[in-house]
């Protein structure tokens, strides 16, 4: 693989890196190598001088609740919303600032459809919110290569990043009612990441894993949204190779959150965790242009309390080298 096709493939792992996929901010990142993986965070680097530049959307489909089914966990004493999908559509950059460390950033738009809730003190009636949507929270990460061996074809990197409070934390529903943080584009916190990847490359196939942990800070309207853990592994092969290059991928992702706080009060229904299958396909070019796809589905949701399952998340998008 070429060093510029590792950098154009390196933004789309900067671009994806944030919160959690099943809740209502953008999710975890996307790797590179010889057949690298599209949402496991590789350990390659990108070479010194390069920049790239990345346009993604996200679509996350959740199993909504009914207007009966909200009641009837009001009815229980319990304060439940539902939401039917969540969009995040982001713009990347990244610069190569020599062979071992690349520093990125990123911004998104971010969209939450048909917002309800129902409330324990009014069991009969579903508050209709409608749409939240702005500019969500922008990301500054950095990515530092510690380990290669080129002769065994293993990679280690050290991943740090920082999400700062730039994004909308005033949208307001329907009636003119300011949205609670959980439902807003941007978060109002500094939120300091940290991880790590390794890679491993065999021929046509190509190994990727990585931790990552983002430790989150008290924002707007005094909400903690709660520390994220992802965990990921991708196996990757290179199915053809020349003018444009196929790789198959397939991918486990992990991802714990921890319960939302709002003024000292933990939310029940928050947080947990869920492991998703993710098949993909990248195809890329010999002139700096790559493309990728990647369909998530739920092997284990263990979430708190009452939430939305997520029936799918899929991931596609397009980035160019210079």
């Amino acid at each position: 693989m070429s060093r510029t096709l590792q950098g154009i493939l390196l933004a789309f792992s900067i671009l994806l890196i944030s919160s959690n996929a099943w809740s209502h901010h953008p999710s975890s990142g996307v790797g590179l190598g010889d057949a690298g993986p599209v949402r496991t965070v590789s350990a390659s680097t990108q070479m010194q001088g390069r920049w790239t530049f990345t346009l993604q959307g996200e679509f996350i489909d959740l199993d909504a609740f009914s207007d009966s089914e909200l009641k009837s966990f009001a009815e229980d004493g319990h304060d439940v919303h539902s939401m039917h999908s969540v969009f995040h559509g982001t713009l990347g950059a990244g610069y190569g600032v020599n062979d071992r460390l690349t520093i990125s950033l990123k911004i998104p738009y971010i969209i939450l459809n048909d917002i309800k809730e129902a409330h324990e003190d009014e069991p009969d009636e579903v508050h209709v919110h409608g749409d939240a949507m702005g500019i969500g929270d922008l990301t500054i990460f950095g990515q530092y290569r510690f380990l290669e061996m080129k002769g065994n074809g293993v990679e280690s990197s050290l991943l740090f990043g920082l999400k700062t409070p730039t994004g909308k934390t005033d949208d307001e529903d329907i009636e003119g009612v300011r949205f609670e943080t959980e439902f807003q584009p941007g978060s109002g916190s500094w939120n300091p990441i940290i991880g790590v990847a390794a890679s491993k490359r065999y021929g046509r196939v190509s190994f990727d894993a990585d931790l990552l942990y983002t430790i989150a800070t008290k924002g707007a309207q005094e909400t903690d949204l709660g520390d994220m853990f992802n965990y990921d592994l991708a196996a990757s092969y290179r199915l053809f190779e020349g003018s444009f290059a196929g790789d198959l991928i397939i991918e486990a992702n992990g991802e714990w959150k921890q319960k939302q706080e709002t003024d000292g009060v933990k939310d029940g229904n928050s947080g947990g965790n869920a492991i998703f299958l993710s098949p993909g396909f990248r195809l890329s070019s010999k002139n700096n242009l790559s493309v990728y796809f990647s369909a998530g589905f739920p092997v284990v949701e263990d979430l708190n309390g009452i939430q939305n399952d997520t029936e799918l998340r899929a991931v596609a998008g397009v980035s160019i080298g210079l």
